[in-house]
């Protein structure tokens, strides 16, 4: 998200079912648009899967929702909803329901889901991320550097950091 040109690029690793994640995301989401629209900052997500097939389930959609152009929206609502951990949420029909909710609704998106047309894609990944991101979730990375998780859980600090 944001721009190539931006000042800063912050890469930020996430698992849908992660409550942290979830936490990080109503705290910082806010400053975290305001900054990527300023220019101050490019972000990439990067979807982890290791909390279960409900989260390969859902990455798959994320995938998806990205190629539509909606996956930032796909992602503040699946964590909006996010079910808890290893409880069989995220099945077809969540993630169908909440794409609709956001305006996923092609026929591309529907079968993608319905088929899991990149789970496979999604687990291969997260074995890359597995090896970047040795934290857990969420970890981020300013500019090649790991910030501490104080920060991301204090929108004043994050955004001291991003705005440096």
């Amino acid at each position: 998200m944001g721009s190539d040109g931006a000042r800063h690029r912050l890469v930020i690793f996430e698992d849908p079912q992660c409550p942290y994640c979830r936490e990080f995301e109503e705290l910082s989401a806010d400053l975290l648009r305001r900054e990527v629209a300023a220019g101050a900052v490019g972000v990439e997500y990067r979807i982890r899967s290791f909390l279960g097939t409900e989260s390969v389930r859902a990455a798959n959609a994320l995938a998806l929702a990205a190629g539509a152009g909606g996956f930032d929206a796909l992602r503040s609502e699946i964590f909006a909803n996010q079910p808890p951990e290893h409880s069989g949420g995220f099945t077809t029909g969540d993630l169908l329901d909440l794409g609709r909710r956001v305006g996923l609704t092609s026929d591309d998106y529907v079968a993608g889901v319905k088929e899991g047309r990149y789970e496979r894609w999604v687990r291969e990944i997260e074995e890359a991320f597995e090896a970047q991101d040795p934290s857990g979730t969420p970890f981020a990375v300013l500019d090649g550097r790991p910030i501490d998780s104080e920060s991301l859980y204090n929108p004043e600090a994050l955004g001291a950091l991003i705005r440096a």
